[in-house]
């Protein structure tokens, strides 16, 4: 009882100490892409595979695209299948790429990739119109100011492959936001109730007749007949910015091979040891698993991973299906299976 005890606490201790808040993107390899009809799905696809490169290498230079097509390969190649869907009253595109492939394909053009785990970025968007009381913009839009806000981290969430996030307000948080006289900053209220790895405060306020003003981490004055225009381009350039710097340090280097074992605890049965493999395959550091013993419910394996181990454990932190045990052995990761 005292040992399970112990392990518990291990295991609770090893989830909140660690200080990233990075999520998996769980779709990296599903694309969306809009279409306006069934003669458009060739251009489509092709839309769909180049916003799969900026995604997974985080990085929106058009020269990796044409390493790939120039090394032989046509964008049909990576393609697992593709279908029309209706979503909201929009035809979309969805194109779902072969995984190995694709990883295979950077490996061989030394082409840096980013994993599953995706940063988290919060935004906190203060609004002063002019015409009511100053608010926060959430995911339920007041005017067609907030759905600026919300379409552009909406679309760019979905291009890159992170979470550009602003605050879900439900009864009791209107209540306490409408009470001026609570101790504590709302900003600080809100912030408490999420989880992430960056938070970017802006504010906007109307000035004058088509004047509005930014300030916070935007700082920039608008004075135009198309105010609502200027206010969305200035806003995508800079979360279009902020999303290069979220991504600086997460690429896991292809070029760059090691062999590592790793020990899997956990493993009770059958299904156990294929839905954890499977999941290990998953991640996008280790390219192969060599199963080398399997006793008293651990797996070890040989694994041939890319980059380093530290990108690798980045990406298994955030994993809903593993944690890293504390005990640290040169070129071995110890793992526990959570089922």
């Amino acid at each position: 009882m005292h040992n399970n005890f112990i392990k518990h606490f291990i295991v609770v201790l090893i989830i909140f100490s660690n200080q990233s808040f990075g999520k998996e993107f769980n779709e990296l390899f599903t694309i969306y892409v809009p279409i306006e009809s069934s003669s458009k799905i060739e251009s489509s696809i092709n839309s769909s595979f180049n916003n799969l490169i900026f995604r997974i290498s985080g990085s929106k230079s058009p020269s990796n695209i044409w390493k790939i097509i120039n090394s032989g390969s046509a964008r049909k190649d990576f393609i697992i299948s593709y279908s029309i869907k209706n979503v909201q009253n929009q035809s979309l595109l969805e194109v779902k790429f072969n995984q190995d492939k694709v990883i295979s394909k950077f490996k061989e053009l030394s082409i840096p990739i980013i994993g599953y785990s995706r940063p988290v970025v919060l935004f906190l968007i203060e609004v002063e119109s002019g015409l009511e009381t100053p608010y926060f913009v959430s995911q339920d839009p007041k005017n067609s100011i907030d759905t600026i806000f919300i379409d552009v981290l909406d679309r760019l969430s979905k291009e890159r492959g992170l979470f550009l996030e602003i605050p879900i307000f439900d009864l009791q948080d209107q209540k306490v936001l409408a009470n001026t006289d609570i101790l504590s900053l709302p900003k600080d209220y809100i912030t408490s109730n999420y989880n992430f790895d960056e938070l970017v405060e802006i504010k906007l306020i109307n000035i004058g007749l088509n004047e509005w003003s930014l300030s916070g981490d935007i700082e920039r004055s608008i004075s135009s007949e198309l105010y609502k225009k200027d206010i969305e381009n200035i806003f995508l350039k800079y979360v279009e910015s902020k999303i290069s710097k979220a991504f600086e340090g997460l690429t896991t280097d292809t070029s760059n091979t090691s062999i590592l074992k790793i020990d899997v605890r956990g493993v009770n049965s059958y299904e156990d040891y294929k839905n954890s493999k499977d999941k290990l395959l998953k991640l996008i550091g280790i390219t192969d698993l060599e199963i080398l013993s399997f006793k008293n419910n651990i797996i070890r394996y040989q694994a041939n991973i890319m980059g380093d181990i530290n990108s690798l454990n980045r990406d298994i932190e955030n994993s809903s299906f593993f944690i890293i045990d504390d005990s640290k052995i040169s070129n071995q990761l110890n793992l526990v299976y959570i089922k």
